[in-house]
């Protein structure tokens, strides 16, 4: 990738074409006035760029172009280009570029764009890396529409790594705003705030709150030029509108996301959800097995969160022959992800079904493990229900002193909880 300033792309073209300074200059320029321009030190009248243009046998609106422009031109040629095997590159090379020549604002539009990209690609990491980055530009040149910016990228950030409620911090402070949004900002941007809203409070569970965005979501449909949008709006609809809407709802969510599988995936989980709250337990079972294997294999770390959540709902609702078909993926999942948190989680839940399925030996030796973890986090809220459950599985083994002994653990820590 290559920007040029005016002076450069002069200086350019008229050494590939052999001609010297004199030659382009003639009768009408002097040569001393064209090499200022070349070096950038003037900046060309009109009539100066319409002869050069002429002579150099180049537009001379690709001439006129000065570096912001040329920069702008490539900020939206790789915004429509982020699926290449060259974008990140590509768009770490403008950031150089722009944060060497001082265009910060244009340095946080790229990297506002690299982080749509690393979310697109679940890269986490590098997220993690970039969203600080962004920040620091962002200090030195606040306003009211890159304060906008940010805000939605922490919002769609925190959404991307399953903080729904961290991200609704973010943006309910832009649901406040939307009428003071800065010129220039289009329908779909506007509507896509509601939008996300409304996404994480069902993934919160939170069906009232999101019910009442639905009237700005819909217009949003017309709006976007998103597949992965629209299949979501239809996703709601069918989560929080009334069921004689779901069959047509339930089919165009398949349609609109079939070409992407974690969203198609995730929509199976939350549709599970559902079904498992009207107690249609066949239905939820059927989403999960479709989830399950429309899944990609090598997203199951990043979404694990989600993972132990429906393992969650499973198991206290005592569907533990169901759950026992997921446990050692979540368990797998969790060890990839390597968050001490899901690892904890994933090592309780596969000790609560070993013990269900009469493997107490097993079963106390990932519950010990789990308990310890959570020890170190020192949950004491938790921490008595862990109790408890050690006692129920000492109990079922036969030894009886141990679990009056976790039994009473439980109880002194729930005490001291309240």
């Amino acid at each position: 990738m290559e920007i040029l300033s005016t002076g450069e792309k002069i200086r350019r073209a008229r050494i590939q074409k052999g001609m010297t300074l004199k030659a382009l200059c003639g009768e009408e320029i002097s040569v001393s006035k064209m090499s200022t321009i070349e070096n950038d030190k003037v900046q060309a009248e009109d009539w100066i760029l319409d002869l050069v243009a002429q002579r150099l046998e180049i537009p001379r609106e690709e001439l006129q172009k000065d570096i912001l422009e040329e920069i702008s031109d490539e900020l939206t040629r790789l915004s429509e280009n982020t699926f290449s095997k060259t974008y990140e590159k590509e768009i770490l090379d403008l950031i150089e570029l722009t944060e060497g020549s001082g265009f910060l604002k244009e340095t946080f539009l790229a990297r506002l764009q690299l982080i749509d990209h690393y979310i697109e690609k679940s890269k986490i990491e590098e997220l993690n890396s970039e969203i600080s980055n962004l920040y620091k530009v962002l200090i030195k040149i606040v306003s009211s529409e890159t304060l906008y910016l940010y805000f939605l990228s922490m919002a769609k950030y925190l959404y991307a790594t399953n903080e729904y409620r961290n991200a609704l911090v973010f943006l309910n402070h832009l649901m406040l705003r939307l009428d003071e949004l800065p010129e220039g900002f289009g329908e779909d941007r506007k509507l896509y705030v509601p939008y996300l809203t409304a996404t994480c409070y069902v993934y919160l569970q939170e069906y009232e709150e999101a019910r009442r965005l639905l009237p700005q979501i819909d217009r949003l449909l017309s709006a976007t030029d998103s597949n992965k949008i629209r299949g979501n709006i239809h996703l709601l609809h069918y989560l929080i509108s009334s069921s004689e809407d779901e069959e047509d709802a339930y089919h165009k969510v398949s349609d609109y996301l079939a070409e992407y599988p974690e969203v198609h995936a995730k929509a199976k989980y939350l549709i599970a959800v559902k079904h498992l709250s009207r107690h249609d337990y066949e239905g939820a079972y059927r989403e999960m097995n479709e989830a399950s294997k429309i899944f990609p294999q090598d997203k199951f770390s990043d979404n694990v969160e989600l993972i132990l959540d429906a393992m969650a709902m499973f198991v206290n609702a005592g569907h533990y022959e169901e759950a026992s078909k997921y446990i050692d993926l979540v368990v797998n999942s969790a060890i990839e992800n390597k968050n001490p948190d899901t690892v904890e989680r994933a090592y309780y839940f596969k000790g609560i079904l070993l013990a269900e399925s009469g493997s107490y030996d097993m079963a106390e030796t990932y519950m010990s493990v789990s308990l310890d973890m959570l020890l170190k986090r020192g949950k004491s809220c938790e921490l008595a229900k862990r109790y408890r459950d050690m006692g129920n599985i000492y109990y079922k083994m036969g030894k009886k002193d141990e679990a009056i002994k976790y039994y009473a653990l439980g109880i002194n820590t729930k005490s001291n909880c309240n």
